[in-house]
């Protein structure tokens, strides 16, 4: 039950630092499940969980309030339950999780109104310590509710859940298997909607440098980094570079 309730605080701190404050970067799923490794004991699952979906968010946000799965919730509650059953089973359970999310995202938006409306009434009363006020303590409840309920009740109800799930593996190694292959291929599809966000027709030979560096040179990861953002100043200085008269 503490578990949950700690997980619960820290879904609730997530969803406030994207509210404005943008203190830690808690709203993305790679902070989001690293630190939930931290408190569940299992870091590296934290990480990998929150690296996947971290991909798949990429480029994702909520232009014009639009709705989206919820990565960070779902980075939680992976690593949570990917602790106990594996990584693969985690970042399956936890893509649910995230589009699960998104009807209560909904109904939290719906029931956000109430703040909303009070804050127009001190603006237009130009009560400006009581906008303050309302908008520092009482604007993210909802928002923080929102998150931290599901994620409490996930964790503090889900025990049963997951030893159900545990004896179903065991029982059946096929379906593990096949949980395993969509675990791995997860990481490519959000490769394959981060490269459909990005302009790669439009500069096609930076990912074919970056494919020859990892697949033909082996170079990790870091120094592909590294070298695609020194071709990114170099390309930026020729291309914006004065031309001379």
């Amino acid at each position: 039950m503490l578990t949950a309730l700690v997980l619960a605080i820290w879904a609730y701190l997530c969803i406030y630092d994207i509210l404005g404050p943008c203190f830690f970067l808690g709203f993305r799923p790679l902070i989001a499940g690293f630190v939930a490794g931290i408190l569940v004991g299992d870091v590296q699952t934290g990480m990998m969980v929150g690296g996947t979906l971290e991909l798949m968010a990429l480029g994702v946000y909520t232009y014009g309030g639009a709705t989206i799965p919820d990565y960070t919730v779902g980075a939680i509650l992976g690593t949570y339950f990917g602790k106990a059953v594996g990584f693969e089973t985690g970042v399956a359970l936890a893509i649910p999780a995230a589009l699960l999310l998104t009807q209560v995202d909904i109904v939290n938006r719906f029931l956000n109104f109430v703040f909303v409306h009070r804050a127009d009434r001190y603006a237009e009363e130009g009560n400006a310590t009581a906008f303050d006020r309302m908008m520092i303590f009482t604007s993210h409840i909802i928002w923080g509710l929102s998150r931290a309920i599901p994620v409490f009740l996930a964790v503090a109800f889900g025990e049963g859940l997951v030893k159900g799930v545990s004896s179903f593996f065991e029982a059946n190694p096929w379906f593990a298997k096949g949980i395993t292959v969509t675990g791995g291929i997860l990481p490519a599809l959000g490769f394959a909607m981060l490269l459909k966000i990005l302009p790669v027709e439009q500069y096609p030979a930076f990912l074919l440098i970056g494919f020859v560096m990892y697949a033909y040179l082996k170079m990790p990861l870091v120094g592909i980094a590294l070298a695609a953002f020194a071709i990114a100043l170099v390309f930026q200085q020729l291309k914006y570079r004065p031309k001379e008269a």
